[in-house]
């Protein structure tokens, strides 16, 4: 046997060993994705084929380089050649055994997971197609009742329109009636008549500033202005009406609120002032408190909560539920003016709240924000 022959067979068995060492070493380090593919049965067969290669390479890599140590070159001979038919043919025929059933079912099982990949983006694509055209008919079915509500909001706007001018004219008719020479009789029943018209005329005014909200025709504008003041406002407006119905009306100003702030003071008046109408309104007897606090924020900008406790008054917990899930609520005097009240803090930003029961009776809790002024 060659020296030459020698060194090259050993360079051959060096780049086997190296290159089979290097892939069961990639196989190894990657066991865990191995299994979550399910792939370790074929790899395992594929394996078991490069471990007899590499195995009969590092024997042989080892007969080249200890056998002339303590064999003659006839026995080298004989033994090298040994091992280059009989005893490398058999261990390459059983390692390509195992190596080609591996690669035969790593093919079979790629082509079953590219099969079920097919399947599933199929599927996908379909319910994309389902859910794509679900989107479209939800908008379009929004669109349309957004369109229906505008619709029913215009209408119910100008029909409002439409009844406060004879209203007003029967109200008007009713106080010219009212200097004439009258009866008790006839002057009871002309104050009930004024008073029927009025609470028409308030409704009717209700009724307008949710169909404004609703169609988006109120303007939020920002001006500067004192919560406390504008508490105190609303307490003078409605006190006449509070002890008229037997009720204490009490106002609280925290010192925070007597600083000016920036917010839209017009709407803010509104919601307070419907709020306070509908707690003397509803409530039997006892209290009607009406304050406000401010909450610090994040920079210049704070929370300003107006609070309206009526401490005699339960609300209809079907009334606040009703108006809480449809803020567009036209069904009662009491929802008509939660519902604006709603959709106003909604307007500024806000939120509102509503807790009633027959203990601590009802809390109505309006939180607003607005900065300081500079």
């Amino acid at each position: 046997m060659s020296e030459n022959f020698m060194l090259s067979t050993a360079a051959q068995d060096v780049f086997v060993i190296l290159a089979l060492a290097l892939t069961l070493y990639v196989i190894a380090r990657n066991l865990r994705a191995i299994s979550f593919a399910g792939v370790s049965r074929e790899l395992g067969l594929i394996s078991i084929g490069m471990l007899l290669w590499g195995g009969f390479h590092l024997f042989h890599l080892a007969f080249l380089l200890l056998g002339p140590l303590w064999a003659s070159e006839a026995m080298m001979l004989r033994w090298g050649s040994l091992l280059q038919t009989y005893i490398r043919w058999g261990v390459e025929t059983v390692a390509t055994v195992f190596f080609l059933a591996g690669v035969v079912r790593l093919t079979l099982r790629f082509g079953r997971l590219m099969a079920e990949l097919d399947k599933s983006a199929s599927a996908l694509e379909q319910e994309h197609r389902a859910r794509t055209t679900l989107e479209a008919e939800l908008k379009a079915a929004s669109a349309t009742r957004q369109q229906a509500g505008r619709q029913e909001s215009e209408f119910l706007l100008g029909l409002s329109h439409e009844l406060r001018t004879p209203l007003n004219g029967i109200i008007g008719l009713g106080s010219l009636l009212g200097n004439t020479s009258l009866d008790a009789n006839q002057r009871r029943l002309l104050g009930t008549l004024e008073q029927s018209a009025q609470t028409m005329l308030a409704r009717v005014g209700a009724v307008i500033e949710l169909s404004q909200l609703r169609t988006g025709d109120v303007e939020v504008r920002a001006v500067s202005f004192s919560p406390a003041e504008l508490v105190r406002s609303i307490i003078a407006l409605y006190a006449p009406s509070a002890k008229e119905s037997g009720l204490t009306l009490v106002g609280e100003a925290s010192e925070a609120s007597e600083t000016t702030m920036v917010g839209d003071s017009r709407l803010t008046r509104q919601m307070l002032s419907i709020l306070t109408s509908l707690a003397i309104k509803y409530s039997p007897v006892g209290t009607v408190t009406l304050a406000v606090d401010l909450d610090p924020g994040a920079d210049d900008i704070v929370g300003v909560t107006f609070t309206v406790v009526a401490s005699e008054l339960e609300f209809p917990a079907e009334v606040i539920e009703r108006v809480r899930s449809d803020q567009g609520s036209m069904r009662g005097d009491g929802g008509i003016g939660l519902a604006t009240c709603w959709q106003l803090a909604g307007l500024m930003e806000g939120n509102l709240a509503i807790a009633s029961d027959r203990t601590s009776g009802t809390t109505i809790r309006a939180t607003l924000p607005m900065r300081h002024e500079v």
